[in-house]
């Protein structure tokens, strides 16, 4: 900062008082010409001095030969010298036209080749089928071109040319940001019809469930409600704030490089949020949930690109001392977890105050900011919807408090998790609660460490109008004159506690809910820790050479490329693998040199493990399909590698329907089945890992067989045969596609053969997951499982969901106790066996 003033204070002076300067040496000149001219005369004394100095110096050095004199003082020998040197000029002019004629020559005959400038893929773009007319708008070829920029990278523009902008150049860019207003709704809400019916109507239910008839009874139950609303209410709120919004925008930039190397948006993107904050409809930002630092750098991308922040639904678990009010006046409102499902069908007023809050905001002009989520991923890859919010938003429109509203998914990465890691989590202890003791010692930790870069990719924004018509059935929008009436289907696992869907939206939202999910694992930008770990855990488990893993480094970028899938790094393959193993660390992954060659092997035990596969999955879910339709072809060739399509077809659709719960597959507005054949396709095309038979081979005898099949009965097509490819490098690759599911297929195969402890007894969700994750172990440790990895809490849990919806299991849940038993009351296993083997048949398959 010291270097910085000093450098500033030099350019004021040379800059802005030149003008001064010059007036003050002419009246010095003036009033002392004495002093003037006794120096004009040294200086002309000294410039004497050393030309003399310089022509010996020169003749000392200078080349000689028999007709140059010892001195060059003379002018004729001056004039010689300069003769000659012009010689050699015009004779090295001579020279380099003849060699400029030669190279054009050159050129014209040999046309050299054309190196073509790779483009970075612009993602994010709304869905074509769906959103047709939003995705024509905002974006441009222009928009699309512009690079990206690192957020941290500030320094003011050349017209803030003062000493002050330069030398606080982070203040004078928060104090130049656009000013908006951020009303507070409240009392608003505390006057709505909505909420004073809510809360007669729970006083009425509470009258009635009493013995006590006196009408004061009820007027004391009305207070007691009216006074718990305000209190929710004000728990509730935020109180975002102008000016705190600016001041920690610059702490952020004192503070971010400090851990972060650099904070990467796309200017195109960001031209597209301005833009749509001209249309004066409400931004409803719906980001993927890595970690609690997503909604504060979110916050200040929009701030300092003059965008109107939004209010952060955050889950109450955040509201602990400082940090809570912190978070409140940047934004947050604080809702519940979760409630009592017994309690929460009765709980009028907290809804209603949920949802009055919610429609105040959106009337008022706010922008709004919630995580489909509910929570932080535990284990990389997108979790599933959950649907409460949405629903608050998706009424809002149909009843009319709002003509319509711009989704924008949003994707967050990072290089390394700045919340740290879910190991603990994910082997089965229990979660830390957040308070301020931890979340102090969690800054200092942070501020100490490096975590290397954040990307951030902002969808496009589209219409949620236009969404609702692809999506209705009818192609016609419910007048807005009519309101919807919602009933309750609570959830214990939303991050909201309110799961408010109506019977007649509820598949509206669930196909928005996943619609967004999967734009945003598509547009998440792959960052280089992402890639390292991927190839290391799935393709080198056992180590592999540098100069391998350069090349298969290179060949996954080309993949992503032609996949339009971004990447948060650039330069060379070698470069990009040295500083991803620098950040991931060597718990992670290990560096050695072995016979004068580098070899790198990752940590593929428990825990450290699971780690690296949280960094992983960001592109086992990108290729997800790809290793399912590997598992099923293995799982149904036959002794002379035939694959039958059609089995085939089923038989990836069957595996889908398992992984449900882990990956949505394609859009809701595509079909599954004609995106897993074109997946096939691709895999045939691209990795050649199938080659296409003929159904009856290509003897004579056969074609006529097929013909006069095709005589008896010329509705049904010959099924497609396809034959697994043996060569060495596509049987290598379908073998590597394979494994990149494996881990949670293990996962839900020992959760499967645990349901045997369910027989004739009842089990708390803890002690039953506690049990699994055991005999996981058990099983790692006698090699039965293959994939340290597999030991997933969040997997278990899955699979606990899935066979309770495919009526195996049964679940009774009352506040935070879910109690798991088997849905056949006579506790007969024979479906606990089918179920096994209906999950363990894709295991251990090899080719």
């Amino acid at each position: 900062m010291i270097l910085v003033l000093v450098s500033n204070v030099f350019l004021f002076f040379t800059m802005e008082t030149i003008l001064e300067f010059g007036i003050c040496v002419g009246f010095l000149y003036w009033a002392f010409p004495n002093l003037f001219s006794e120096g004009f005369s040294r200086v002309n004394k000294m410039v004497d001095i050393v030309t003399n100095r310089m022509f010996d110096t020169y003749n000392r050095f200078s080349p000689r030969d028999n007709n140059q004199n010892d001195s060059l003082s003379t002018l004729s020998n001056l004039r010689r010298y300069s003769r000659d040197q012009k010689i050699r000029k015009q004779v090295n002019r001579e020279a380099e036209q003849k060699t400029r004629d030669a190279q054009l020559f050159e050129i014209k005959e040999n046309i050299p080749e054309v190196v073509q400038q790779k483009r970075r893929p612009f993602m994010g773009l709304s869905c074509q089928n769906c959103t047709l007319s939003s995705r024509e708008s905002l974006v441009n070829k222009t928009t699309e071109t512009l690079a990206l920029t690192n957020i941290l990278n500030f320094s003011p523009p050349p017209w803030q040319d003062g000493l002050l902008q330069r030398s606080f150049s982070h203040l004078t860019k928060v104090y130049a940001l656009k000013k908006f207003e951020y009303p507070q709704v409240a009392d608003l809400v505390l006057h709505n019809e909505r909420l004073k019916d809510a809360i007669e109507k729970t006083a009425v239910q509470q009258f009635q469930d009493s013995d006590n008839s006196e009408d004061e009874f009820y007027q004391k139950l009305l207070k007691a409600n009216e006074k718990r609303a305000r209190k929710l209410l004000y728990d509730m709120r935020s109180t975002l704030s102008d000016f705190l919004l600016r001041f920690t925008s610059w702490v952020l930039y004192k503070l971010l490089p400090c851990f972060l190397t650099s904070v990467v948006a796309h200017p195109g993107q960001v031209e597209m949020l301005k833009k749509a904050g001209e249309s004066n409809l409400p931004l409803i930002f719906l980001p993927l949930h890595k970690s609690h630092l997503d909604y504060i750098l979110i916050s200040f991308i929009l701030l300092n690109n003059n965008v109107r922040s939004p209010l952060v639904a955050a889950g109450d678990n955040l509201r602990i001392p400082f940090f809570g009010s912190l978070l409140r006046g940047l934004g947050a409102f604080f809702i519940k977890r979760r409630i009592d499902p017994i309690q929460g069908r009765k709980d009028h007023v907290y809804k209603a105050v949920l949802h009055t809050y919610m429609n105040e905001c959106l009337r008022a002009g706010h922008n709004i900011e919630f995580f489909l989520e509910g929570g932080r991923t535990r284990t990389g890859k997108p979790c599933m919807p959950k649907y409460g919010v949405l629903s608050v938003i998706v009424e809002s429109f149909m009843d009319g408090t709002i003509e319509d509203a711009l989704l924008v998914p949003v994707s967050v990465n990072y290089e390394k998790l700045v919340d740290g890691n879910f190991v603990r989590e994910q082997m089965g202890q229990p979660k830390e609660m957040e308070t301020f003791g931890n979340a102090i010692k969690g800054i200092w930790h942070v501020l100490n460490s490096n975590y290397g870069s954040m990307r951030i990719d902002f969808n496009q924004p589209f219409s949620l109008r236009e969404l609702v018509k692809t999506f209705d059935m009818t192609g016609k929008i419910p007048k807005s004159n009519v309101k919807k009436v919602l009933q309750s289907n609570p959830s214990t696992t939303s991050l909201y506690g309110t799961d408010v869907v109506s019977d007649e939206n509820k598949s509206l939202v669930e196909s928005i809910s996943k619609h967004i999910i999967y734009d945003c694992a598509q547009s998440t930008s792959v960052m280089s820790t992402n890639a390292v770990s991927f190839l290391l855990l799935n393709k080198f488990r056992d180590g592999v050479t540098l100069d391998d893993l350069v090349e298969a480094m290179d060949k996954l970028r080309n993949e992503l490329n032609l996949c339009r899938r971004d990447v948060g790094f650039s330069g060379d393959s070698i470069d990009v693998i040295n500083y991803a193993i620098e950040i991931l660390g060597p718990g992670l992954v290990r560096k050695e040199k072995q016979n004068d060659q580098i070899t790198i092997k990752p940590n593929v035990m428990l825990p450290n493990v699971i780690e690296l596969a949280y960094y992983s999955n960001i592109l086992v879910t990108h290729y997800a399909l790809d290793s399912i339709i590997g598992i099923a072809a293995a799982t149904i060739v036959s002794t002379d590698d035939i694959v039958d399509y059609e089995e085939l077809i089923e038989t990836v659709k069957d595996l889908c329907n398992v992984l449900q719960y882990e990956f949505i597959f394609c859009k809701p507005c595509q079909s599954l089945e004609q995106i897993i054949i074109g997946e096939i396709d691709d895999l045939i095309v691209r990795d050649e890992i199938f080659t296409v038979e003929e159904p009856y081979g290509n003897s004579r005898s056969k074609q006529l067989m097929q013909d006069f099949d095709n005589d008896e009965d010329e509705d049904e097509a010959p099924s497609k045969i396809y034959r697994v490819n043996r060569k060495k490098e596509a049987l290598e690759h379908l073998n590597f596609q394979r494994g990149l599911v494996m881990p949670i297929l293990e996962a839900y195969s020992v959760t499967a053969f645990c349901l045997k402890k369910l027989d004739d007894r009842q089990l708390l969700e803890e002690e039953l997951v506690r049990d699994i994750l055991e005999e996981m172990k058990a099983q790692l440790a006698s090699e039965s499982l293959t994939y340290d990895e597999s030991v997933s809490v969040d997997s278990v849990k899955n699979a606990l969901k899935l066979y309770q919806k495919w009526n195996i299991l049964d679940c009774y849940s009352e506040k935070k106790v879910r109690l798991y038993y088997l849905k056949d009351s006579n506790g007969d296993t024979e479906s606990i066996k089918n179920l096994y083997q209906r999950v363990n048949r894709y295991l251990h398959t090899a080719l």
